[in-house]
């Protein structure tokens, strides 16, 4: 590939890794009978009971500031989860599963298993390795030029 097509390829390629992570979003949406899968992303990061803080949070369902607190907001008015003050540091908030939350995660993922939709990332493990080998070369390719 020369240099006048180089640009061209890497707006293409950036547009169809935006465009499968909006399709599995709405197939995973769509499976769970949710809006978004938002809800799906914070329960799976409290579903073990361990509290997590919002910065963990951020990070699971790559939501930041106003947009998350408002979707733990959501969250909480539903009785899904609830906020606790951190025991060993008072000035963080940890967000926890209520029994209703963890109920609403195990039909999700019950529902995600009956469609199938989990075979993507198990029954297919390069598809997972290809995209995090991918995230490694975009990081080295910015290292490289910073």
């Amino acid at each position: 590939m020369d240099n006048s097509t180089a640009p061209a390829a890497l707006a293409e390629l950036a547009r169809l890794v935006r465009l499968a992570a909006q399709e599995l979003d709405r197939a995973i949406a769509a499976c769970i009978g949710e809006n978004s899968v938002g809800r799906w992303h914070v329960l799976n990061a409290v579903a073990a009971g361990e509290g997590r803080s919002m910065s963990q949070l951020a990070e699971a369902t790559l939501l930041t500031g106003a947009s998350l607190t408002r979707l733990i907001d959501a969250m909480i008015s539903d009785n899904l989860v609830h906020r606790r003050v951190d025991d060993t540091d008072r000035r963080r908030v940890l967000v926890f599963p209520t029994r209703r939350g963890l109920n609403s995660y195990q039909a999700m993922t019950h529902a995600i298993h009956e469609s199938g939709l989990d075979l993507l990332a198990t029954g297919s493990p390069r598809l997972p390795k290809a995209l995090t080998s991918l995230i490694g070369h975009i990081h080295e390719a910015e290292s490289a030029h910073a």
